[in-house]
């Protein structure tokens, strides 16, 4: 009973660990969709800041998504299935002041292009 006891805390702590490298995956991947995402649909634009934003401000479902779309293949297709939820989470208020904090107003305009 007192092996139990003593082990109880080393097997949690080793399931917390996975959930941990499990998350990190998650959004390890999900970052990789968004940035394949915004490089495609918000072309010369650093798009660090926006991919922040958006991972930070997504839903452990949004991120799972997009962790899904990181195994699409080819970059296009990685950015064709990412972007829909990209857009769904850049939208959102809170996703919408990070960006507008991160980025320079000269990103914008880049963003934005010819005659804005």
């Amino acid at each position: 009973m007192r092996l139990a006891a003593l082990l109880l805390p080393l097997a949690l702590s080793g399931c917390v660990a996975g959930e941990a490298v499990m998350q990190e995956t998650t959004r390890s991947l999900a970052r990789s969709a968004v940035d394949a995402a915004a490089a495609r649909y918000v072309p010369g634009v650093d798009v660090s800041p926006y991919t922040d934003c958006v991972i930070n401000n997504a839903s452990t479902s949004e991120l799972m998504q997009l962790a899904q779309a990181a195994g699409a293949g080819a970059a296009q297709d990685v950015a064709a299935r990412a972007w829909p939820v990209v857009r769904t989470v850049a939208s959102r208020p809170e996703a919408t002041q990070c960006l507008v904090s991160a980025l320079s107003g000269s990103q914008f305009l880049a963003a934005q292009g010819p005659g804005g």
